[in-house]
């Protein structure tokens, strides 16, 4: 074996010593906690039983009791096990992104060491596609019950894809939504002119620029032209803009906005009621909503009243190893089924991305927010679309904010930076 090969694989075993650490959505819904490579189910295999099943997940979605869902998932997966004597599943946790995070472990061990490999991982929207076009990952159209599919929402169905094959089937769906307090308004506002008391907060620092984009999406904008080129409509950024200008000069949207930089940020500026409205994260808003009282939610106002929402989520795929993929497959069904979607979901706090596992929810009141966004959603924008557009549009909204330019102005300065190669 080479030398550096050779320290790669030790470098990737040794990862198998990390303490887990507990990660708490009431904290964070994001996947931020340090991840372990330790497996939560370490019995040996029995002689003359299946190999065991790897379960590769992030903190967020461990199935334990660090979690909001976990009790539910360790449940599942024993079940899944009693129904396929033998067949034990090992789950392991790894960060949600960067250097030891699913997809980077998944490039090293399929190059390094394919006997560590996962059957099962999940991934993001945008790791999915790597790993997809690298190969990782098997399609699975032709092994899928014909319409299995089909009662995904649009976007998740989108995000299931790439190059138009399935690669994944989605399992959990997140949305930026506005929060309100009920005092305040008694009724949610879908339009931008019902927001005309209190304060509004959004995520006006970062940089992918998701609230504006909202708004520009909601009014028709495009992010290509014909031939496949990243480009800014100005016109109608130049209204997209207006219309947070406006809420500035009737002293609802504070010039402040543009200090917070994620969903986060401002979910904690409404809870300490700092704010009337918010632009957060329905994971947020599920998750804390009880902590929050005279709270709901709804989707974020949009200048014509059209409902509009962008989401993304995560999705199980089976990885191309060289093992039968047959239970593989039988675990991914097994996790998708819509009665065990809706329990984990709505446990979990995430939205459910198919309208079975919807329907499961029942009474729960969140059922009318959560059928509103996953109805009206697309799907988000790629990491590498949001790097090209998500700055100018984060600094065309400061420059309006601050005074320095015009909506106009604005909006063509950041279409002419998108445009120069």
């Amino acid at each position: 074996m080479r030398p550096a090969r050779l320290i790669l694989l030790s470098l990737l075993l040794a990862g198998c010593a990390v303490t887990p650490t507990p990660n708490s959505p009431t904290a964070t819904p994001a996947a931020t906690a340090p991840a372990t490579d330790t497996p939560l189910a370490v019995a040996p295999t029995p002689p003359g039983t299946a190999a065991a099943l790897r379960l590769w997940l992030p903190p967020d979605f461990a199935p334990d009791d660090s979690t909001p869902g976990g009790p539910v998932l360790a449940d599942q997966i024993a079940q899944f096990e009693a129904a396929h004597p033998g067949q034990r599943v090992e789950v392991r946790l790894k960060q949600a992104a960067g250097e030891g995070g699913l997809l980077r472990s998944l490039e090293t061990a399929y190059n390094v060491a394919p006997a560590i490999l996962p059957d099962v991982i999940a991934l993001q929207q945008d790791d999915l596609t790597s790993a997809a076009k690298a190969g990782l990952v098997i399609p699975l159209d032709d092994l899928l019950a014909p319409g299995t599919i089909d009662d995904y929402y649009p976007f998740a169905q989108t995000m299931s894809r790439v190059d138009g094959k399935v690669a994944g089937l989605p399992f959990a769906a997140d949305a930026r939504v506005l929060v309100y307090n009920t005092q305040i308004y008694s009724t949610p506002p879908r339009v931008w002119t019902d927001v005309i008391t209190g304060t509004l907060v959004f995520p006006g620092g970062e940089l992918s620029g998701l609230t504006v984009l909202n708004e520009y999406l909601s009014l028709g904008g495009t992010l290509a032209d014909a031939s496949g080129k990243t480009e800014l409509d100005s016109e109608l950024l130049a209204e997209t803009l207006s219309a947070f200008q406006s809420a500035q000069t009737a002293k609802v949207l504070p010039v402040s906005t543009l200090a917070y930089a994620d969903p986060a940020a401002t979910w904690q500026v409404f809870r300490e009621r700092r704010a009337v409205l918010a632009i957060t994260s329905a994971r947020w808003y599920l998750a804390e909503r009880q902590r929050a009282s005279s709270t709901s939610a709804t989707l974020i106002p949009t200048t014509d009243g059209m409902p509009f929402a962008l989401a993304d989520g995560w999705c199980w795929v089976v990885v191309n190893k060289a093992a039968d993929h047959a239970s593989a497959l039988e675990l991914l069904r097994w996790l998708t089924d819509p009665a065990q979607l809706s329990e984990w979901t709505l446990a979990a706090q995430v939205l459910p991305p198919r309208a079975k596992a919807l329907a499961g929810w029942g009474d729960s009141p969140l059922v009318p927010l959560a059928s509103d966004v996953l109805v009206h959603a697309q799907l988000q924008p790629s990491a590498e679309i949001l790097a090209r557009v998500g700055p100018p549009l984060r600094q065309a909204l400061d420059d309006v904010l601050s005074g320095r330019a015009t909506p106009f102005t604005a909006a063509a300065a950041a279409a002419q930076s998108v445009a120069v190669p």
